[in-house]
């Protein structure tokens, strides 16, 4: 477009934060002032109090706020997902929008990238009385299991705060993984990288849209996208099964002909039945999860759709019949990484040929 792109982006996922759109984005212009050009992009994951409204109020007041907003809520990964397909900053910052990340912070993440680093991480501060002692304990033991057992080492605390170079992203945004965990894909991809410690902040308005079941969900995603090792484990839990059974046998075997006082040997049918089973279950529990992810793979389903953009906003306020009228947008497909540009895409072609029934 001829535009010279911005020297930073800062990418924040939304859920149901319409009340925190506007001071965020004038604690981010005050903080982004002094660091040359800069865009802030929203991605509104499917929200339903109001969020999409003030976003547009927001991308209308100022150009430099754009916005992404899906159909319906895909999940947090997936919104850093678009939001860093739709970045075009040298140096791209992605936080949340409810303060919790605190802006203040982008100008020493920004110093960091300065001076060489590719990916500057972020670890919250433990000892902070905000933090519940629960929380804190759950991350340790689950970063140390990710620890023993996957390709990438995270510290706990660590969190999607993190400042990440254009080369990183561009990295990223060419990984076509159904299911990303975005701290440990850019511990992985093995950059340059610094950590920087922060103090949680303070939601302004609402409260935590991150429930304990979305919190297991991206801790199962983490250990499956990093790790083969569990189904490994599978294969030794049941051999370890199997022995025990096998010794089961020996013993009801070896009761049945030296022990005089013996009880018929339904106890020890039952209890080898019942080890074996409980093996069983949980290898194709194991077995399960990795299938489902294949599938999901194979089916090759989109990360996220997309229903609106500020472009769209602002093509149809100039009265253009272009993306506004368009399919809507979806990652995987023909407007990937579309989402930000401002230019129409023409749609592909159709084929002339006769369409055949089914997916």
């Amino acid at each position: 477009m001829g535009l010279t792109p911005p020297d930073v982006s800062i990418v924040l996922p939304a859920h149901n934060e319409a009340a925190n759109v506007a001071p965020m984005v004038a604690a981010l212009k005050a903080v982004l002032a002094p660091l040359g050009r800069a865009e802030i992009i929203f991605v509104d994951d499917g929200s339903s109090d109001g969020t999409l409204v003030a976003l547009r109020a927001a991308s209308a007041a100022d150009p430099a706020v754009r916005y992404v907003s899906f159909t319906r809520n895909f999940g947090h990964q997936a919104a850093l997902r678009a939001g860093l397909r739709s970045a075009n900053g040298r140096a791209i910052v992605v936080m949340d929008a409810d303060f919790e990340h605190p802006p203040e912070l982008i100008p020493e993440l920004i110093a960091q990238w300065q001076a060489g680093a590719k990916i500057v991480a972020t670890r919250r501060s433990d000892d902070e009385a905000m933090v519940s002692a629960m929380k804190r304990l759950t991350s340790r033991l689950y970063y140390r299991l990710l620890d023993s057992i996957g390709d990438v080492r995270i510290a706990p605390g660590s969190a999607d705060y993190m400042l990440l170079d254009r080369t990183v992203v561009d990295v990223v945004n060419g990984i076509d993984d159904q299911d990303i965990f975005l701290r440990g894909l850019v511990r992985w991809l093995g950059f340059p990288l610094v950590t920087v410690p922060f103090s949680r902040g303070t939601r302004r308005q609402g409260a935590s849209k991150y429930s304990l079941r979305r919190m297991v969900e991206l801790a199962i995603t983490g250990i499956a996208a990093h790790s083969v090792r569990p189904l490994r484990f599978a294969v030794w839990l049941a051999l370890a099964f199997a022995a025990l059974g096998g010794l089961l046998v020996v013993y009801s075997i070896v009761s049945f002909l030296f022990v005089q006082h013996t009880v018929a040997g339904w106890s020890s049918i039952m209890a080898a039945i019942a080890l074996l089973g409980a093996a069983q279950l949980l290898v194709l529990g194991i077995i399960g999860e990795y299938v489902g992810r294949i599938l999901r793979e194979t089916r090759k389903r989109p990360s996220y759709i997309v229903a609106e953009t500020d472009a769209d906003r602002r093509l149809r306020s100039e009265g253009v019949d272009g993306i506004a009228s368009s399919p809507s947008r979806v990652a995987g497909d023909w407007r990937r990484g579309q989402a930000a540009n401002s230019e129409p895409v023409a749609a592909p072609t159709p084929d002339p040929s006769p369409q055949g029934g089914g997916e």
